[in-house]
C-alpha cells in the first residue's frame, strides 16, 4: 500500500509541475514533471504485485484526480464549483467503497 501512495504522491506532484511548466516552456518544472511521472509508474508499478491491478488503478486514479483538483484550489487559485466538490465527494465515495 505505500508504494500506492507514493504513487500517488509523484503524481499529483507530478501534475503541479507540469501547470508550472507554462506549456513546458520553463526547463525545471517541465523536466520535473517527466521525472515525476516516471517515479508514479514506477510505484505504481510495484503496487500491483500486492494489490489487484484494477484496484490499484481506481484508488491511484480516483484519488489522482481528487487530489490534483483539490491542489489546483488551493495553489492556483481555480475556481471553486459546487460541481467540483460534489465530483470530488462522488470519486472519494467510489474509492472508499472500493
Amino acid at each position: 500500500m505505500i508504494f500506492l501512495i507514493l504513487a500517488l504522491a509523484f503524481s499529483i506532484i507530478g501534475s503541479i509541475t507540469v501547470k508550472l511548466s507554462a506549456g513546458f516552456t520553463r526547463k525545471i518544472p517541465g523536466i520535473s514533471s517527466f521525472v515525476l511521472f516516471g517515479l508514479c509508474i514506477y510505484f505504481l508499478t510495484l503496487s500491483v504485485q500486492s494489490i489487484e491491478i484494477g484496484l490499484a488503478y481506481a484508488i491511484w486514479s480516483g484519488s489522482s484526480i481528487a487530489g490534483t483538483t483539490i491542489a489546483g484550489l488551493i495553489l492556483f487559485n481555480e475556481k471553486a464549483t459546487r460541481r467540483k466538490f460534489l465530483s470530488i465527494a462522488f470519486i472519494i465515495i467510489g474509492v472508499v467503497i472500493l
